[in-house]
């Protein structure tokens, strides 16, 4: 079993979000025991070149089909299941009628951790970084086309260790493209997540960038602890009614324990 680890992370506020971006952000953290520990938190980005109201409704019809199938699907590990899920989108985009335009393709960005491990897979016009030791690096990844896609489209899914001071980096190419990836790596190493992600989109802004402006920045930190030296005591002035009582407020309680 990996370390423990605290995940925080940042997205763009729906309010700076650019009239002509398509792009869906998704986080989903379980809030069941059992699937905390078998499927781990899901980070999705998905980018669309188009800003059309269609092209939204596409990148949300894949994000929430992975997000969906992904925490369905208990038949398999983690790598299989991310894959399988890619795999249900694209058939839901191709049943949808000229989703982002006759030449267009969305983008997907997906990261799964669960305690100390890591998945991440990119495929079209979406990318994913891991910043370790203030070092931006991308996970080895055969190029692949965006969605919609034949039945055969290959999805490779990485798999390494996320450890304390970690962060991972989701992020539409076109603001890749835009900032620059020293901007990158020097905007989630400095910063809170959330701040490294408005002051990306901010920097992509003034730099003149239009269109596609996802992006999801992840940190790894030591869980806070929450142990206490202090025991409860009654308030001041108030006198516990059940303290002469021989057993206890319960009857039996102490032949029970």
């Amino acid at each position: 079993m990996g370390a423990r680890l605290e995940l925080r992370h940042g997205l763009v506020p729906d309010a700076d979000r650019i009239a002509t971006s398509a792009d869906t952000v998704l986080v989903e953290v379980p809030v069941i025991g059992s699937k905390i520990r078998s499927k781990g938190t899901l980070y999705v980005l998905v980018t669309a070149p188009a800003g059309s109201s269609r092209a939204l409704e596409a990148t949300r019809t894949v994000a929430e089909s992975i997000r969906r199938d992904y925490y369905y699907d208990e038949s398999a590990g983690i790598p299989v299941c991310i894959e399988k899920a890619i795999r249900t989108a694209n058939r839901r985009l191709r049943a949808m009628r000229d989703p982002v335009g006759t030449e267009g393709t969305v983008g997907v960005a997906v990261a799964v951790v669960r305690q100390g491990e890591l998945y991440v897979t990119a495929i079209g016009d979406a990318d994913a970084y891991l910043v370790r030791a203030a070092r931006l690096l991308m996970p080895d990844q055969a190029g692949s086309p965006g969605l919609p896609a034949e039945e055969g489209l290959r999805i490779d899914v990485w798999r390494g260790e996320l450890v304390v001071g970690d962060a991972i980096l989701l992020v539409a190419r076109n603001v890749t493209e835009t900032v620059g990836t020293e901007e990158l790596k020097n905007a989630v190493v400095t910063l809170h997540p959330q701040s490294a992600a408005e002051h990306l989109h901010h920097l992509f802004v003034a730099a003149g960038g239009d269109g596609p402006d996802g992006i999801v920045a992840i940190e790894a930190t030591e869980p806070n602890a929450t142990r206490t030296e202090r025991r409860p005591v009654p308030p001041a002035g108030r006198s516990d009614a059940y303290a002469e009582l021989p057993g206890g407020p319960l009857p039996g309680a102490d032949a029970v324990a």
